[in-house]
Order: C-alpha cells, then sequence, then structure tokens
C-alpha cells in the first residue's frame, strides 16, 4: 500500500490554527487522536497507488474547525475534514469513501457527521468538484447522500446527516464500497 499523498502527509491545516505543514505535529495528532478514536480516516487504493484519502474524526480534534464560516461543528458530531482524490473517477472516488466513512461512524455509536461544503458553480464539472485535495465539499453530493444544511455564511455551508435512520439503499451502497478501503494512515486495523 502507498503512503498518503505529499499534500496530505504533512498538512496540518485542521489540527492547527496555525495553517503551516508540520510532519512532527502531524504525527503527533494521529496518535492522539487514534488512541481516543481509532482510525481518523479513509484511504481508497487502487492495487500499490492511493487513488483517495479522506480524514475524519470528533469534531473536538480539528480546532480550525471552530473558526471557520457556518462553524463551530456540534460535539455530538464526527466530522469530514478534507479530501484528496486522484484517477478517473474522482466524484465516485468521494461518495465512495464519504459513504465508508458514514458506516464506520455508525458502527462507533456516532449519532451525526457533520462537514463543511459549498455549492459550486454550475460551469464548474462534476469532476472537478472532487478531484485533488479539498476541505470544502460538494454541498450537491452531500445533499444527494443525505446531509442537509445547519447554518450558512457565505458560500459555506456546514451539512450534517443524523445517522439513526440513514437514507434507504445508503448502507447497502456503503458496504459494496468497502472492498478496497483501509484505514488511514495511522496502521491501525479496522474491526472486523
Amino acid at each position: 500500500m502507498g503512503d498518503l499523498p505529499d499534500c496530505c502527509a504533512d498538512c496540518v491545516f485542521w489540527q492547527t490554527l496555525r495553517g503551516r505543514s508540520d510532519e512532527s505535529e502531524r504525527d503527533r495528532w494521529a496518535h492522539r487522536t487514534e488512541r481516543s478514536f481509532g482510525p481518523w480516516g479513509r484511504m481508497l487504493s487502487d492495487g500499490e497507488s492511493v487513488v483517495g484519502v479522506l480524514q475524519y474524526g470528533p469534531s473536538g480534534a480539528f480546532p480550525r474547525a471552530q473558526v471557520l464560516p457556518a462553524g463551530p461543528p456540534s460535539r455530538d458530531a464526527a466530522l469530514i475534514t478534507c479530501s484528496y482524490v486522484a484517477g478517473d473517477d474522482p466524484g465516485g472516488s468521494i461518495e465512495r469513501l464519504v459513504l465508508e466513512a458514514l458506516a464506520d461512524i455508525k458502527g462507533r455509536g456516532m449519532q451525526a457527521i457533520e462537514v463543511f461544503a459549498m455549492r459550486y458553480p454550475d460551469e464548474v464539472a462534476e469532476h472537478e468538484r472532487a478531484a485533488l485535495n479539498h476541505t470544502l465539499f460538494d454541498l450537491d453530493m452531500l445533499e444527494r447522500l443525505g446531509f442537509r444544511p445547519v447554518r450558512s455564511q457565505g458560500q459555506v455551508s456546514l451539512m450534517r446527516i443524523e445517522l439513526g435512520g440513514l437514507v434507504p439503499g445508503l448502507a447497502e451502497r456503503a458496504k459494496a464500497a468497502i472492498g478496497d478501503l483501509r484505514p488511514v494512515p495511522g496502521r491501525t486495523p479496522l474491526p472486523a
């Protein structure tokens, strides 16, 4: 399995308010979060190549989320913070990663997931809304998955989905997506 993409390996945008890259700070955060929460994301691979990464965890683990427009996230929710997606189908890959996150977070007993999003202009192609690295997700995609707005400020919306009653068919779609997903990157195995 390949390592995290370069843009993710030392990024601490969500973990600090300083906004710089710091591999040692990232490692300290990862170990703290794994001890208290478990694996804090998912990695999608195609053989040895990483084609997608999704980071998430308890909302309190991400100081940056407290100061973003439309924030802060709720304390009772997990927060999806960012993604990196490459390959031929970035839209399908990001949806697959989000569906797996829903199933994982529900399995940990949390009741909701929140994520920061924006509505892209119509002229931005759907594959461009998902490709490469993002901290603001495609609002239209999240709405299709059952997320609803909590609040908005400017172009940014905080979106939420309650996990008690997932949208019909969503759990099955998530289970079908699990095949090539791996925990990120703390090497903690997922429960069987």
